[in-house]
């Protein structure tokens, strides 16, 4: 069993995507999510097989007080032998799984990607503007924050900009903690992509105008409308019903992409890293085969 606690290295953002779309094309099961709640803090298992990747579960949890907010634990298992195959970072390896499923997902929408605006300063933030400058190729890249766009565009070399600006980007992407809307669907102009991968209710990142903007949402989970209300009164297209050409997305004067997290996304991901490991000769070996 491979241990990988530096998955940044490893991962290759363009093949991460397809991996995405491979995972969600691909025959397998999923276990119904359950969280466990208590004192603000948001714990949940999540694990799917996936046929020709294999087992794969994350341990992950929500904890407000800390920095970063979410940490998790993924494990990659031989779906015929029962072999642990792999132990990653879930922490790093949930921000890049999340923003290469976005990136799908602004790719199978259409959406423009000249302008990418980013709310939100923490992991799902960042790992978003590394994806997307790499496969969807952005000309301009700004980021909003309350307390920590400074640094963070400092260390990406991004921009910082009013939420005003923001949210007249081709592609805004919300990535929050607030549980009050950030996204004001007045503001944002019209054809544009909003991307919302902000934590489950309480938390609220779009605003009524928004859905009413939309029509229609693009959802990662099947159990989103459980889990959020930025979807509520929505008609709902799975992601992978985009992939697989069954499902179309009627929407209005924007787009609209919500992600809650999806067991598929995290098996194709810490998939992805261990390939990549042993091809590269990367992680520590715990368990001899």
């Amino acid at each position: 069993m491979l241990f990988i606690p530096d998955v940044d290295r490893l991962v290759d953002p363009a093949a991460l995507v397809e991996d995405i779309a491979a995972a969600l094309r691909a025959g397998g099961r999923v276990l119904p999510r359950r969280a466990l709640e208590f004192g603000g803090v948001w714990f949940a298992p999540m694990a799917a097989y996936v046929e020709g990747m294999g087992i794969g579960a994350k341990l992950v949890g929500i904890y407000p007080e800390a920095r970063p907010s979410v940490r998790a634990l993924a494990v990659l298992i031989d779906a015929r032998s029962g072999e642990p195959l792999a132990v990653a970072d879930g922490t790093r390896l949930t921000g890049w799984r999340t923003a290469a499923a976005s990136a799908l997902a602004a790719k199978l929408l259409g959406a423009r990607a000249d302008f990418v605006g980013v709310i939100g300063a923490g992991v799902q933030a960042e790992y978003h503007i590394r994806v997307f400058r790499e496969v969807l190729k952005p000309s301009r890249v700004a980021v909003y924050s309350r307390s920590r766009a400074a640094e963070l565009a400092s260390r990406l070399g991004v921009e910082v900009a009013g939420l005003e600006d923001v949210l007249r980007a081709d592609v805004v992407v919300a990535a929050t903690n607030s549980r009050e809307p950030v996204v004001r669907g007045a503001s944002l102009a019209p054809g544009s992509l909003v991307i919302s991968v902000g934590a489950p209710r309480p938390v609220r990142e779009l605003d009524d105008a928004v859905r009413a903007r939309a029509k229609c949402a693009v959802v990662d989970s099947p159990e989103a409308p459980e889990e959020t209300d930025d979807v509520a009164g929505l008609e709902l297209v799975p992601l992978g019903d985009l992939v697989s050409g069954r499902g179309l997305c009627r929407r209005g004067e924007i787009a609209l992409y919500k992600s809650v997290g999806y067991a598929p996304f995290d098996v194709a991901a810490v998939y992805h890293v261990y390939r990549r490991a042993r091809e590269l000769g990367a992680g520590v070996q715990l368990v001899s085969s």
